[in-house]
């Protein structure tokens, strides 16, 4: 170790022990979550559901590999739905 005029001190760190992790389909290991949707907002709901299914949550995360996880959803009829979407909503067509 060596001490600047800082005050910090430099660590001689070893860059070999530092590898990318990689994910494939042998190494990958799935789990089961189960996701109570009661009184939860959709929205919110379907971006943490869809990140554990894409396993964005693992550090191993590798985008070619299905690294995700599998997830069972109970509650589903009570959700939370916010704002006035259902009544207000209009679909607009045009036709080509």
């Amino acid at each position: 170790m060596r001490s600047t005029n800082l005050g910090t001190k430099l660590i001689k760190v070893n860059t070999l022990s530092y590898k990318t992790v990689s994910a494939n389909k042998e190494t990958v290991e799935k789990e089961w979550f189960i996701v109570d949707a009661n009184d939860v907002v959709l929205g919110r709901l379907a971006s943490v559901v869809a990140m554990v299914l894409r396993g964005k949550h693992k550090p191993s995360f590798t985008p070619h590999v299905d690294c995700g996880d599998n997830v069972i959803v109970i509650n589903a009829e009570k959700i939370k739905l916010t704002g006035n979407k259902m009544t207000d909503k209009q679909y607009v067509r045009h036709s080509g």
